[in-house]
Parts: structure tokens; sequence; C-alpha cells
């Protein structure tokens, strides 16, 4: 029996949080929507072995573009993050923000390219079936 991916949606605006939250649910997968970075980063801390990817938001208003991923990284150093944004990445790279390597959408985006986009992260690093 093939297991469901837990994917971490972290994203402070409500539409937003609860848009990706559906498609990704829609797409069968578990989703556990969380508002705030540091939020993210308990979470994290008690239940890190159970994610398969975070969708984080890039900008999130209470750190700055670039260090809710730190910590998610050094607690989860073989779990994806997806970011999105509605910031340009080709800026974001020439900051140092983001590397060109980085899995990232601009928002606003289909419904479908975040499905395509989960789907080919997940693949890549293939979620193992359930013991």
């Amino acid at each position: 029996m093939k297991r469901v991916p837990t994917i971490l949606v972290v994203d402070d605006e409500e539409p937003s949080r609860t848009m990706i939250t559906r498609i990704l649910r829609d797409e069968g997968h578990r989703v556990i929507p969380i508002r705030r970075g540091a939020e993210a980063q308990w979470f994290v801390q008690r239940h890190g072995t159970s994610i398969d990817l975070v969708v984080a938001d890039f900008a999130a208003p209470e750190t700055d573009d670039y260090h809710l991923g730190i910590p998610i990284a050094a607690l989860l150093p073989h779990t994806p993050v997806l970011f999105v944004s509605a910031r340009a990445r080709e800026e974001s790279i020439h900051q140092g923000l983001l590397r060109p390597e980085t899995p990232f959408l601009r928002k606003p985006f289909p419904p479908g390219v975040l499905a395509r986009r989960v789907r080919a992260i997940l693949e890549r690093v293939s979620v193992p079936p359930a013991a």
C-alpha cells in the first residue's frame, strides 16, 4: 500500500494558504496548513520525520525572505522545500536569497501547475511505501 505524502503548507495569507491546501488535498495529499514560520518550526521539531514536502511562502512577515528555510532545512535535511511568492524568482536569485536550483513558483499560479510541480518533486524524492 502506497503511503500518502504529508505536505506542510506555510503561508501567512489565509486565501493563499487555503487555496494551496485545497489543491493539494484534492490531489490526495495529507496537508498541514500553518500560518507562520515559527509555528512551522515548532511543528517540524515535533513531527518532522513524517513530512515529505514543505510548501512555503517566500516572504513571511515575521521573517525575511530567506530565514524560514534555514531552520526547516536543518531539521529536515532531506525534505524538499517548494517556495511560492509573488516576488520574481530572478530578483530573489540576484539578491542571493534563492539558489537557482531551489524549487519555486511565482504567485498567482493555476492549480494544475502547483499539482504538477509537487508531483514532480515528490517523484524525485520517492516517498517510500508504508511499513
